[in-house]
C-alpha cells in the first residue's frame, strides 16, 4: 500500500462531464499544474503496482481498478503520473497512461486529502 498527499488541486483539475483526475507528482509544470491534481508520493523506496481488481482510494471513497493502461504504472512510479477515469475502458484506443475504475462517481478531493493505491 502506498499514500499520496494532495498538495494542489489545479484550477480546471475537477470537471465532472470529463469523469477523470490527472494526478502529477512535484515535478508537473506550470501548465500541467492548471489541469491536474499534485500529489506527493510515500513511496519508501517500493514501487507501486496496480493491477485489475485492485483499489485505490481517495479518502475514504474506495474504487475498484478494472483496467490498466501499459504505461501506467512506469508513469506512477517515475514521475507520479496517472490518469484515473470514472468509467468503462473502452474495448480500443484506452489511455495508455490511465487506470479505469469502478464505481464512475467522482471522488470529493481537497488539498490534504489522501490517495490510497491499494
Amino acid at each position: 500500500m502506498t499514500q499520496g498527499i494532495v498538495r494542489h488541486i489545479g484550477s480546471q483539475a475537477i470537471d465532472a462531464k470529463d469523469k477523470m483526475l490527472i494526478l502529477f507528482g512535484d515535478d508537473a509544470t506550470e501548465e500541467l499544474k492548471k489541469v491536474s491534481i499534485i500529489q506527493d508520493l510515500k513511496t519508501a523506496g517500493q514501487p507501486i503496482e496496480l493491477k485489475e481488481g485492485g483499489k485505490i482510494s481517495f479518502g475514504r471513497q474506495d474504487y475498484t481498478i478494472t483496467h490498466v493502461g501499459h504505461l501506467a504504472i512506469n508513469h506512477l512510479n517515475s514521475i507520479g503520473h496517472v490518469t484515473v477515469v470514472f468509467k468503462d475502458a473502452p474495448a480500443e484506443d484506452s489511455l495508455v497512461n490511465a487506470i479505469y475504475v469502478t464505481p464512475f462517481e467522482m471522488p470529493q478531493i481537497t488539498e490534504g486529502s489522501t490517495i490510497t493505491y491499494h
